[in-house]
């Protein structure tokens, strides 16, 4: 079943791709952490790109 998210997602990069004029799957930031054979890949990677974010920043503002 596709999640909002991703259903939010699809439209984004359609609409992004028409006004770039070539597909823009595999353009975005989170796109690093996709795997296109999971289901809903675009918000898994959206998903895993924040988690990765949180950790990075936790680690920042721990060190002194």
């Amino acid at each position: 079943m596709i999640t909002k998210k991703q259903q939010e997602l699809d439209v984004k990069k359609w609409n992004d791709s028409e006004k770039a004029g070539y597909d823009t799957c595999g353009t975005y930031n989170y796109c690093s952490n996709c795997d296109k054979t999971l289901e809903n890949p675009c918000d898994k990677a959206v998903k895993a790109s924040k988690a990765t974010e949180k950790k990075t920043t936790a680690k920042k503002t721990t060190k002194k």
